[in-house]
């Protein structure tokens, strides 16, 4: 943790500008919004742009412009990180056009991929915009309480059975772990950003060098130092005597 917080200082001092994913601070109404709405907007999103054409990559686009503008955010800053989508998206667009037969030319594979890339995209800048404003705290509370809401009825009909496997049950969804699980996983976003600019901001002071180099060799190492994250995250949740076991 010691490692990111650093890495993530440096890069702060290096362009004067947080990470990926990170949270602006604010008071605008994006800001006061309710964390759980936001998610589910997120979610609505990213799934229309991926079941209907161009028109809801267009409208998805207008959307999030119109939510950074209330959010005091400037569009271009929700892209930042997206080096690897793009290239990745290149790669997509160049496959689907090239068939191997004459006239080595789809159209219909560019445009598929070039609506796949655009989607990617727009979902990219989804996120961005949902963890700008959003604080994880402010996540997880909101999905618990909603949790505890549904839940409650339950909990209050196992009770009035008296029987003890029902008894037991209740005892169990008293204490919701769904929401936590959820904002758990949502958290590995922001910090693979904090981790893979604390790793380009180690290989570039050892002047390595760009491009597809680059990425081949930051990509191990961010995925290693992911892992020891995640068996990080678990230990010290084993330690406070927490179980992700429903």
């Amino acid at each position: 943790m010691a490692r990111i917080k650093h890495g993530r200082a440096a890069m702060r001092e290096k362009n004067g500008r947080p990470p990926p994913y990170s949270y602006r601070p604010g008071n605008t109404a994006l800001h006061r919004f309710s964390p759980v709405v936001k998610l589910l907007a997120l979610l609505v999103i990213t799934t229309l742009v991926f079941l209907f054409d161009f028109y809801a990559l267009a409208e998805a686009a207008v959307f999030l412009l119109l939510c950074a503008f209330i959010a005091r955010i400037k569009p271009w800053e929700l892209l930042r990180g997206i080096k690897p989508v793009l290239i990745m998206s290149l790669l997509i667009v160049i496959s689907r056009s090239v068939v191997l037969k004459s006239p080595w030319f789809s159209p219909s594979g560019c445009r598929a991929g070039l609506l796949f890339s655009g989607n990617m995209i727009i979902c990219f800048s989804a996120g961005s915009l949902l963890f700008s404003v959003t604080t994880m705290t402010e996540l997880k509370d909101s999905l618990e309480k909603i949790e505890r809401l549904i839940l409650k009825p339950l909990v209050c009909l196992f009770r009035r059975s008296g029987k003890p496997v029902f008894m037991r049950a209740a005892s169990k969804l008293e204490q919701p772990k769904l929401g936590f699980a959820i904002s758990l996983m949502l958290g590995f976003l922001p910090r693979f950003f904090e981790i893979w600019e604390t790793a380009c901001t180690a290989y570039d002071a050892r002047c390595g060098k760009k491009g597809i180099q680059a990425i081949l060799t930051l990509t191990p190492l961010v995925t290693g130092r992911m892992i020891e994250t995640a068996a990080e995250t678990a230990q010290a949740m084993e330690s406070r005597g927490a179980s992700l076991r429903f």
